[in-house]
């Protein structure tokens, strides 16, 4: 690990460093990060910190033969190289990794990257419980609890809640202040975290009908509002913490039709509305409803509406004109009706 100094220590348990470009935030239940198990009490946080790279050209982290306890890292921005099994696996904002007991521990953060990681330290006789519910798989346990074996990689992608954020920073600044209960609420703090990560990946059948229904809609309002924008389903998907096959699949049984086409109607519906009410040109029209290529959104519109966006523009607009002559004649009739053809107006 590159050698880092300290610019403020205000208290044993808070560290605050700005080292070459890097900030560091980190509160600990010890003097300072120390590398302990417990294995009699259910759960123990014993560090929490925040590392983000600003100018600093490379961080790294290297302990080849682990740690006693538990290590969870959070990308909460850009991205980040983490080794497992000596693999190297370049995750970004929104994945997680966890580092099992006496697990080999490399990782490197960047400045180019934007690196930007929320770590806690834990341990206790339900840590390996939590995590492989919440899953990230189970590690069979030594007679000192280490991990002998992976039965997974550690490593999964969970999304970009504001929650988690949030879970860590309260978690620092309890470690921080140690006021009464801290050690409970930052307990409470990492169990609420694994449970959002374990309903961020549950399928449809471990998660309750209204769950399900809010992230639909939370979807649905999306497309609604940005419709404009370049929307990738998959990405998506993968940015609030579900499977795009899960994702397609409890979409289409809610509407009744898959995000793909549910989006496409939404932008064919708009585009026939400039089409009807506006002078812009099919160019134009097909920006705004998000298709930087006329010819493709050409071609979509035919396929849905059966006519090209100028044949569209053109029918609407001569049967507005009927319209209009109908609404005209039907006037002057009823005029003529209630007063005589032949009565004049004073």
């Amino acid at each position: 690990m590159h050698k880092m100094t300290s610019s403020r220590y205000t208290d044993r348990n808070v560290v605050n460093i700005s080292s070459s470009g890097m900030d560091m935030y980190a509160g600990y239940l010890y003097a300072m990060d120390n590398d302990v198990a417990s294995t009699s009490l259910p759960l123990v946080v014993s560090a929490c910190g925040h590392y983000r790279m600003v100018t600093r050209n490379e961080f790294s982290t290297l302990r080849p033969y682990g740690r006693k306890d538990f290590q969870l890292l959070y990308v909460h921005g850009g991205e980040a190289v983490f080794y497992k099994r000596g693999e190297p696996h370049r995750l970004s904002a929104g994945s997680m990794v966890v580092f099992f007991p006496d697990e080999p521990q490399r990782y490197e953060y960047g400045a180019e990257d934007r690196t930007d990681v929320y770590w806690i330290h834990f341990s206790g006789t339900q840590a390996s419980r939590l995590l492989e519910a919440a899953g990230f798989g189970a590690a069979g346990r030594g007679a000192s609890g280490g991990a002998r074996e992976l039965s997974c990689s550690g490593i999964m992608r969970v999304g970009q809640l504001p929650e988690y954020a949030q879970l860590f920073s309260q978690t620092i600044n309890e470690l921080q202040l140690q006021g009464f209960g801290f050690e409970s609420i930052v307990q409470m703090n990492l169990r609420r975290l694994l449970l959002l990560i374990r309903r961020q990946r549950l399928g449809p059948g471990e998660e309750s009908g209204r769950e399900r229904s809010g992230k639909i809609q939370s979807a649905i309002t999306y497309f609604h509002r940005h419709y404009p924008s370049d929307i990738n389903i998959d990405a998506y998907a993968h940015d609030h913490g579900m499977s795009v096959s899960w994702f397609i699949r409890s979409f289409r049984e809610a509407s009744g039709k898959s995000p793909l086409r549910y989006l496409i109607d939404i932008r064919i519906r708009e585009a026939k509305l400039l089409l009807e009410t506006t002078s812009y040109s099919i160019g134009e029209v097909a920006d705004m409803v998000g298709y930087a290529n006329p010819l493709y959104f050409s071609r979509l519109f035919r396929s849905h509406v059966g006519m090209s966006p100028s044949q569209y523009r053109n029918s609407t607009n001569r049967a507005m004109s009927g319209r209009a002559r109908v609404r005209d004649i039907a006037g002057r009739s009823s005029w003529e009706h209630r007063i005589g053809p032949d009565a004049s107006v004073r």
